[in-house]
């Protein structure tokens, strides 16, 4: 049996379970293909980002900061301001890079927008599976009570959305699961490319 006719006899014997499974997979498979595909570093570093560096490893520092704070992306800002305060004598290379390190928090937070709801529709639909579950239970016990075809039939039906709802809940677990599992390593290595371009950003400062 296949997920399609685990999920339409769900969908036949449980609706509700069926539908709630059913948009948990529809919602994380979104949040996923809008992450995978935005979860970049260039839209996380500030434009003309090769520019910016050139003319920190030059020394021109105004050139540079005159860049980051053309930028409108939340990481330009905060590099604008912390090589102002450093060009100013504000701060020193050491706490512009401990300040550096305590924002790159809000980088990683930035990244992994909406990836919880993923994780949480793991435990969700799992959850869901078991309510199904429960539901057929219970259409099998009342069967029990009556000695006749409808009963019968009432004992099939029930089975099928006991073992059906599991199967389903499991499907929909697993496959979030895989998209949680492949977008953090996606969301962990383009957070570390950036990481080591900060770094390197701020070894270019004299």
């Amino acid at each position: 049996m296949g997920p399609l006719s685990v999920f339409f006899t769900v969908w036949k014997n449980a609706p509700v379970v069926a539908f709630l499974l059913f948009l948990l997979s529809t919602i994380s498979l979104a949040i996923f293909l809008e992450r995978f595909f935005n979860v970049k570093k260039s839209k996380v570093l500030p434009d003309n980002w090769s520019n910016i560096k050139l003319f920190l490893l030059n020394g021109n520092y105004n050139a540079a900061l005159i860049a980051l704070k053309k930028d409108k992306k939340p990481l330009a800002k905060i590099l604008a301001n912390l090589l102002e305060m450093y060009i100013k004598g504000e701060i020193s290379k050491i706490e512009l890079r401990q300040i550096l390190e305590s924002e790159a928090s809000l980088i990683y937070y930035q990244l992994s927008r909406g990836v919880s709801f993923i994780s949480m529709s793991v435990t969700l639909s799992t959850l869901l599976g078991l309510v199904g579950t429960v539901f057929g239970l219970i259409e099998v016990f009342g069967a029990f009570s009556l000695a006749t075809p409808e009963g019968m039939k009432m004992l099939a039906r029930g089975i099928a959305t006991s073992l059906n709802s599991t199967a389903a809940g499991l499907f929909v677990a697993v496959f979030s699961f895989i998209l949680y599992w492949i977008i953090k390593e996606r969301i962990n290595s383009v957070y570390s490319k950036v990481l080591k371009e900060l770094e390197d950003l701020v070894e270019l400062l004299k």
